[in-house]
C-alpha cells in the first residue's frame, strides 16, 4: 500500500508526465529556505520516472554565483543572498534556453562546485524530448520562466528548525545557524514572498509541513485558474461534486473519442460512502475511433483539480486528450493504459 506522500508525489507526476509541450517540461521546485525542496524533487524526479517517462533532477547549488560575489554585501546580508546568490543568467542561457522552445537540447548540469568555490566547465549533457526536468532551489519566480512550478509551502517556523537542525555543523553550530536564517536566508525569503508572491503563481502547490503526509493544495494553474477536466463517472454526480468541490459544476456534454469504457471494483470506503457504489467506470485507450466515451466537460479551478486528484483512486492516472468538440482537457484513465500519450499531446501547446 503506498503512503500518503507517495500519493501525492504520484498525482504531482502523473501531472507532469501529462505535459507535452514539444520540448522538455522544465519544472522548479520552488520554496523557502529549509522546505523540503530537495528532497521532494527527488522524489518527484523518480515518481516520472517510474512512469515511464524520462526525468532527471538538477539543484541550484551548482548555479550558485562565486562566493566573492555571493557575500560581496556581507555574510549575514539578506539582500545578498536574495539578489547575489545565484547566477539565474548562466541558468536561463545554459538550462532553460536549451530545453525550450527551438532549442539544441544541450544542457549543462552545473557551472559551479558549491563546497570549494571552483568554477566547472563540463560538457552539456544532451536531453531526450521527452525530458522532464525537475530543478529545485530558491527564488525561482523571480526571473525565470518555467513550464510548470511546484511550490513547496511550508511554514518559516517549520522550516527554521529544519534547517538549523540540517546546517548547525556546517555553520559553527545551533547559535549560529539559527541567526543565520533568521537575518539572511528567511529573511531573503519573505522577501520574495512579498514581492514575488510565488505561491499565487506556481502551477502546483504541496503543503509541506508533515512530511509523511503533505497536502496537494492545487494542481494545474496559478491561484486564478479554470482548466477542463472531462468526467465520464462518478464526478458528474452533484453529490460527489459538493462533497469535494463544495459547489456543483459547471459543464457540457462531450465525447472521448478512441477510448473504450470498462468497469473496476472500487474497495477505498471513502469513494464508496460518497459515491455510492463500489462498481465505477473506467477508460482505457483502444485508438479505434469507434470507441467512444461520453461524459461531461466540467470546468473546474487548479484547487479543485488538487481535490480530484486526490478523490480518485491509484486505478486511475490523470492525462490530458482531446475530446471530440476539439477542447483539451484532463481525463482520468486506467493507470495500466498510460504508455503512449495521445498523439496531439506531442505537438507545441
Amino acid at each position: 500500500m503506498i503512503t500518503p506522500r507517495e500519493r501525492v508525489l504520484g498525482r504531482i507526476a502523473d501531472h507532469l508526465c501529462g505535459r507535452f509541450p514539444g520540448h522538455p517540461v522544465r519544472v522548479a521546485v520552488d520554496g523557502i529556505t529549509a522546505s523540503g525542496k530537495t528532497t521532494l524533487a527527488r522524489e518527484l524526479t523518480a515518481a516520472v520516472v517510474a512512469r515511464g517517462r524520462s526525468a532527471a533532477h538538477l539543484t541550484m547549488d551548482g548555479f550558485h554565483n562565486p562566493r566573492a560575489v555571493r557575500h560581496r554585501q556581507g555574510r549575514d546580508s539578506a539582500d545578498g543572498y536574495y539578489l547575489d546568490a545565484y547566477d539565474f543568467g548562466a541558468f536561463s542561457q545554459l538550462v532553460l534556453e536549451p530545453l525550450g522552445p527551438g532549442g539544441d537540447l544541450r544542457y549543462r548540469e552545473r557551472i559551479i562546485d558549491l563546497r570549494s568555490d571552483t568554477p566547472l566547465d563540463e560538457p552539456p549533457v544532451t536531453a531526450p524530448e521527452d525530458l522532464v526536468l525537475v530543478v529545485d532551489g530558491s527564488f525561482l519566480q523571480r526571473e525565470l520562466e518555467w513550464d510548470e512550478v511546484v511550490f513547496v509551502d511550508t511554514p518559516f517556523e517549520v522550516a527554521r528548525e529544519r534547517g538549523t537542525r540540517r546546517d548547525a555543523e556546517l555553520l559553527g553550530g545551533l547559535e549560529q545557524a539559527e541567526r543565520a536564517f533568521d537575518q539572511r536566508y528567511h529573511a531573503a525569503c519573505r522577501r520574495y514572498l512579498e514581492e514575488v508572491r510565488p505561491a499565487d503563481r506556481a502551477s502546483v502547490v504541496v503543503g509541506n509541513s508533515d512530511v509523511a503526509s503533505p497536502a496537494l493544495r492545487r494542481i494545474g494553474g496559478p491561484a486564478d485558474a479554470v482548466v477542463n477536466l472531462f468526467s465520464y463517472g462518478t464526478l458528474q454526480t452533484p453529490s460527489v461534486q459538493i462533497e469535494h468541490f463544495g459547489r456543483t459544476l459547471v459543464g457540457k456534454e462531450d465525447v472521448l473519442p478512441g477510448y473504450r469504457q470498462d468497469w473496476v471494483t472500487i474497495t477505498d470506503p471513502a469513494v464508496i460512502e460518497v459515491s455510492g457504489t463500489d462498481r465505477h467506470p473506467i477508460v482505457r485507450h483502444t485508438g479505434d475511433p469507434a470507441d467512444t466515451t461520453a461524459g461531461t466537460m466540467l470546468e473546474v479551478t487548479a484547487a479543485e483539480l488538487a481535490a480530484a486528484d486526490i478523490y480518485e483512486v491509484d486505478d486511475y492516472r490523470r492525462a490530458l486528450v482531446r475530446l471530440d468538440s476539439g477542447a483539451d482537457a484532463w481525463v482520468y484513465l486506467a493507470s495500466n493504459n498510460l504508455k503512449t500519450p495521445p498523439p496531439f499531446s506531442r505537438s507545441p501547446s
